[in-house]
């Protein structure tokens, strides 16, 4: 059986004989399907500015043989640019290590709408059966909630 993502001695073969249009990304990778049991949280920021918030959890138990193949996030942010980071961690409550880290910049537009989700592809691989939490902390005062997502397969 292959690992995920290895490409075989039959995939590269059959794939020398066509061309680049005539197959697609999935005849050459095994591309996973996202697990669609994984629900999504809102992780909050400090109420104070560049301080991380606690830890929330995302996954109680990934499985086994899981990867965090990426994250989607939505900032409720104030009325002005806003920078901030994410950290995914592993471990029991209290005790938690962070394996992944990501940063943006959001901005609220004339108080009508939010900038959209954005996805932040990882393909991290999990340790089995670990509890999986996030923290997030930004350039501003304010106790502000980022709905977050996990895609894992």
């Amino acid at each position: 059986m292959p690992r995920f993502g290895e490409l075989l001695p039959a995939d590269v073969w059959a794939a020398s004989s066509r061309t680049l249009s005539a197959f697609a990304a999935q005849d050459l990778f095994d591309l996973p399907i996202i697990d669609a049991q994984y629900p999504g949280t809102t992780v909050s920021a400090s109420a104070s500015a560049n301080t991380f918030g606690s830890w929330a959890e995302l996954v109680a138990n990934v499985g086994a043989g899981k990867r965090l193949i990426g994250v989607v996030i939505l900032a409720d942010v104030a009325a002005s640019t806003t920078y901030w980071e994410m950290e995914f961690g592993e471990g029991a409550a209290g005790a938690e290590a962070a394996v992944a880290r990501v940063e943006g910049a959001m901005q609220e537009v004339s108080g009508v709408g939010r900038t959209p989700g954005l996805v932040f592809w990882l393909w991290k691989s999990l340790t089995s059966s670990a509890r999986l939490s996030a923290r997030v902390k930004t350039n501003r005062a304010g106790a502000w909630g980022f709905p977050t997502a996990v895609l894992i397969a």
